[in-house]
């Protein structure tokens, strides 16, 4: 298959002709988006994280309590952090438990441009419009990958229908798949 990444998987053509797909290039196809899910799904989580961290300082602000020491801060990061871990719905179990090495650069790489990891212990420091900025730049990029993952959702079960669509019409057979 070609360099595979998201615009092509969410690019229109990428589902016509599913019916004239061999067995193994529709697998092969579901695996793809799979494996990129699962890296969106990471890119996601460091963004939610640092959206996490940005609202925990601002509360604390709100509140008037004084400044964390780093002890402090590092005392309260699983709970903030847990927070907002797992969002409403039943979920999809990953294919994938890791993000592929090249790809998981570049998407760490995109989070850290926007609040890198060497500032997230001085928060604090930070005014309350560089926050709000931040907090808005986090948010947008997060709403962008979960629009993206929700489109690779809808492509999975596309992919998952047809295969089940050859099964139950015999064009695919359960005993090929022991051979």
């Amino acid at each position: 298959m070609a360099e595979f990444d998201l615009t092509n998987a969410l690019s229109p053509d990428y589902l016509v002709g599913l019916d004239r797909l061999s067995l193994s290039g529709l697998r092969a196809k579901r695996d793809a988006c799979a494996e990129l899910e699962t890296e969106l799904s990471y890119l996601r989580r460091l963004a939610q994280a640092r959206i996490d961290l940005i609202l925990a300082e601002s509360e604390r602000r709100h509140l008037g309590l004084a400044d964390p020491s780093p002890e402090d801060l590092v005392e309260l990061l699983p709970q903030i952090l847990s927070e907002h871990s797992r969002g409403a719905g039943a979920g999809r179990l990953p294919t994938f438990f890791a993000p592929a090495q090249g790809m998981l650069l570049q998407l760490a790489a995109r989070v850290e441009q926007l609040l890198p990891s060497d500032q997230l212990g001085s928060l604090p420091a930070l005014s309350a419009k560089e926050l709000g900025e931040r907090l808005e730049a986090l948010s947008d990029l997060e709403r962008d990958v979960s629009a993206d993952r929700r489109a690779l959702h809808d492509i999975q079960d596309r992919l998952q229908e047809e295969l089940v669509r050859r099964y139950r019409t015999g064009e695919a057979n359960v005993d090929a798949l022991l051979r």
